[in-house]
């Protein structure tokens, strides 16, 4: 119990120090001038971002429609896709048809799945003749919740959605499309949290034994 709270206390204090907008301007003093960002060109590049409608995902999508990539938006609710994806094009200028939504929950394996089809058929639609090529990935999506949940299938949520289906499957049925890329690359998002609790035996991580806990 007190290395949980020595732990949660050691990393509060190191977010009030790096992670607020103050940490943020000290940290960006070291980034080097002019900001390589603003000048990238992504134009004929394609990109997969899940949980993309709101928070980092949101502004990751944003960000690379801005240099011009073709960005998947990867969202559970449809209504909130399409407003997510309105604003892009509004905020970025971006062309309507470089940004495109995909409905899916990454914590259920067969939406996964059928993820894929959806955006290969996308991608047929532009050019049937060319390999489907995707130039990253950035697994993002996930949740956390403080009672257990279970998905359809039975498996505990936050596991399905952060490591089974959302990263570990998401990741495996994108290889061959990243393998049709140049220099693909594949992300995978965090919270801080995981500097917080170690990694358990896989019995406690699939909520198979012992009490649930989020973290």
């Amino acid at each position: 119990m007190f290395g949980q709270f020595a732990a949660s206390t050691q990393f509060y204090l190191h977010g009030r120090k790096h992670f607020t907008r103050t940490g943020w301007e000290a940290a960006s003093k070291l980034y080097p001038q002019p900001d390589p960002l603003a000048s990238f060109n992504l134009a004929g590049k394609v990109y997969i971002v899940t949980g993309a409608n709101q928070g980092i995902g949101f502004e990751i999508a944003k960000y690379l429609a801005s240099r011009g990539g073709k960005i998947f938006m990867v969202c559970r609710n449809e209504a909130r896709a399409e407003a997510a994806r309105l604003a892009i094009v509004e905020q970025t200028k971006a062309q309507t048809s470089n940004v495109c939504c995909l409905i899916c929950d990454c914590g259920v394996e067969s939406d996964v799945r059928g993820m894929w089809e959806q955006f290969r058929r996308s991608m047929a639609q532009a050019d049937p003749d060319q390999p489907v090529a995707l130039n990253g990935l950035v697994c993002n999506a996930g949740a956390l919740f403080n009672e257990k949940t279970q998905t359809p299938q039975g498996l505990e949520t936050t596991f399905a959605s952060h490591l089974l289906f959302g990263s570990y499957l998401m990741s495996q049925l994108a290889l061959p499309h990243l393998r049709a890329a140049e220099d693909p690359r594949v992300v995978l998002v965090s919270s801080g949290g995981m500097l917080n609790a170690p990694f358990p035996r896989w019995e406690v991580a699939t909520s198979q034994e012992g009490d649930y806990s989020g973290n």
